[in-house]
C-alpha cells in the first residue's frame, strides 16, 4: 500500500493541474452575478501569504445586517483557493446573505491539521470582524463542498466539543453555527476508496497512518456527536464518492441530529449530475434548486 501511495502522488498532481485548467475554463464561460457587493483577498492572517485570505460578498446597497454564510471550498486537499468557489458564493448572497469565501493552505507544503488549523483561525477571525461587513452574527452558517465539506464538519464539530478542539489546538471563536450545508462531503478516507486512501499519506505526513494522532479525525463518524447542529446535505448520482454523503445522513440520524438529505437522481442534458456539480454550475437548473433549498433550510433554522 505505501508504494502504491508513493506511486499516486505524482499522479495526483497531474489530475489537480489538469483540473486546475478545467476550472479555468469553466469560470471563463460563466457571467459573474450582478447587483453583488465584493470585498476581496482580505487577510485574517496578517503574513502576506495568499492562502490566508478571505473574500466577503453581500447584495448591492445592503443597509441592515444579513445572515451569514461561510464557505470553504473542495479540491482534493491539494487544489484551490477561493476563486473557484466565488461565483457560487455571489450567487448563494443573491438570495440575502452575506457570504464570506476562505482560503487554507494546500497539500503537500503543509497537512491536513495545518489546513484545519487555517479554517479556525479564519473562523475566529470572522468571528471578530464579520459584523463590519452587514453580518448578523446571531444568524451564521457554513459549507463545504468535497474536501471543504470534511473541513467544514470536523471544524463545526470542534465547536461544539471543547475536548476535541484543545486535543487539536485549534483557534476558539465566537460563532455558533445554527445549521451546515455538506456538498459532496469527503467525510471518510478510512473505508475501502483506493482514491480517498492514496491521500492518507499526504495529509497525515506519514506512512504509518494509525500512528498519527489526526487518523481517526480521516473518518468523521469517529468524533461526530449528538451535539451537532441540523445538516443540509447534497449529492448525486454522478457523485463518485456519493456513498460517503448516503452514509453522513446515516451517521445523522443515528445521532438524532436533524437533516435533510437531497440526493439528485434525474440526469441534466442527458447526463448524470457530476460531484459538487451546484458548486461547479451554480446556474444550471439542478443546482438553482438544490442552493435555493439549501438556503431555504438555513433561513427555516435563523433567529
Amino acid at each position: 500500500m505505501v508504494i502504491m501511495i508513493d506511486i499516486l502522488k505524482p499522479m495526483f498532481k497531474i489530475i489537480w493541474s489538469q483540473t486546475k485548467k478545467s476550472d479555468d475554463k469553466r469560470i471563463a464561460r460563466q457571467a459573474e452575478p450582478v447587483g453583488i457587493k465584493t470585498v476581496c483577498d482580505i487577510a485574517y492572517v496578517k503574513d502576506g501569504n495568499k492562502y490566508h485570505t478571505l473574500d466577503f460578498y453581500y447584495p448591492e446597497n445592503t443597509k441592515e445586517p444579513l445572515p451569514l454564510i461561510i464557505d470553504i471550498h473542495g479540491g482534493g486537499w491539494w487544489y484551490g483557493t477561493k476563486e473557484i468557489n466565488k461565483y457560487y458564493c455571489m450567487d448563494l448572497a443573491k438570495r440575502g446573505f452575506v457570504v464570506t469565501n476562505i482560503n487554507y493552505r494546500l497539500v503537500d507544503d503543509v497537512r491536513f491539521i495545518d489546513q484545519l488549523k487555517d479554517v479556525s483561525l479564519a473562523l475566529k477571525w470572522i468571528g471578530e470582524n464579520a459584523q463590519n461587513y452587514f453580518a448578523d452574527m446571531n444568524n451564521v452558517f457554513i459549507t463545504g463542498d468535497s474536501a471543504g465539506g470534511q473541513l467544514c464538519c470536523l471544524s463545526v464539530q470542534a465547536n461544539v466539543d471543547e475536548n476535541l478542539r484543545k486535543m487539536l489546538n485549534l483557534s476558539e471563536n465566537s460563532l455558533n453555527f445554527k445549521a451546515v450545508g455538506a456538498t459532496c462531503a469527503a467525510v471518510d478516507l478510512l473505508s475501502p476508496n483506493i482514491i480517498m486512501n492514496a491521500n492518507l499519506t499526504s495529509l497525515l505526513g506519514t506512512h504509518s497512518h494509525k500512528s498519527s494522532p489526526y487518523y481517526q479525525l480521516m473518518k468523521f463518524e469517529n468524533v461526530a456527536t449528538s451535539s451537532l447542529p441540523p445538516f443540509f446535505i447534497i449529492s448525486a448520482s454522478g457523485d463518485f464518492i456519493k456513498a460517503q454523503s448516503i452514509a453522513l445522513h446515516k451517521l445523522l440520524n443515528s445521532l438524532g441530529v436533524e437533516n435533510r438529505f437531497m440526493f439528485f437522481e434525474e440526469k441534466y442534458n442527458g447526463k448524470k449530475l457530476q460531484h459538487v456539480f451546484n458548486v461547479g454550475y451554480p446556474y444550471i437548473p439542478p443546482s438553482v434548486k438544490a442552493n435555493d433549498e439549501m438556503t431555504a433550510f438555513f433561513k427555516t433554522h435563523q433567529d
